[in-house]
Formats: C-alpha cells, structure tokens, sequence
C-alpha cells in the first residue's frame, strides 16, 4: 500500500470511526489537530486527510474495528511500513 492508498482508505472512514467512539466533530477534530470545516470536508467526502492528521488517526484509534477492519490488527505496523516506502 502507498502513501496515496492508506490517505484514501482512512479518509474514507474518519466519519465511521469518529461515530464508533460516540464522538462530536468538535472533540474529534480537536484529537486530531484540525478544524472542525476540515473534519467536516472530509466526512462528506470533498477533501481528503493529510499524512499527519492520517497517521494521528491511525495511531489514537488503533483498535477501532473500523480501522483493524481496514487495515489489519497490526495498524501502526501498516503505517510505519508505508511511511518507509516514501521518498
């Protein structure tokens, strides 16, 4: 899996993830750095997440079923192995 791949998978369950740990936007972009418009754009599919705020998803939510579900049980190991392969 590429950089590119993981941004599109994870951004297109931020939304899942976020309602599967009963949070509000405010508080989910607060965890993550960003705005609540950002977070907003993403959700709704206009934009996507950035490697940061992708990476600090993976890493707060590791055991999401949401995100083990996507990637596997070894989550950070699928981000670490893909941050290697940039460049």
């Amino acid at each position: 899996m590429d950089q590119n791949q993981l941004i599109n998978k994870i951004s297109a369950r931020m939304k899942l993830v976020r309602v599967e740990n009963n949070l509000t936007q405010e508080r989910m972009s607060s965890m993550l750095g960003i705005s609540k418009k950002t977070l907003v754009q993403i959700e709704k599919k206009r934009s996507h997440a950035n490697w940061t705020t992708t990476i600090a998803l993976c890493a707060l939510f590791r055991k999401s079923e949401v995100i083990q579900h996507t990637l596997g049980e070894n989550v950070m190991e699928v981000v670490e192995d893909t941050a290697h392969k940039i460049g």
